[in-house]
């Protein structure tokens, strides 16, 4: 079974995938799932470099 992401409108946990589309029942929201990898944060440090798992930040 695949991971379902959380809406990225009012990241409910209940969406689910219906024809291609992922709905979520709380705001109506319907979305592809390359928009939802497309939206993921992107966090930088002070300098504007981008941090990734593992990085320290001290």
């Amino acid at each position: 079974m695949t991971q379902i992401p959380n809406c990225p409108n009012c990241q409910s946990e209940y969406a689910y995938e219906d024809r291609g589309l992922f709905v979520c029942p709380e705001c109506g929201n319907e979305w592809q799932e390359q928009q939802a990898a497309e939206e993921a944060p992107v966090y930088k440090d002070a300098n504007g470099n981008i941090l990734v798992d593992g990085d320290t930040v001290t």
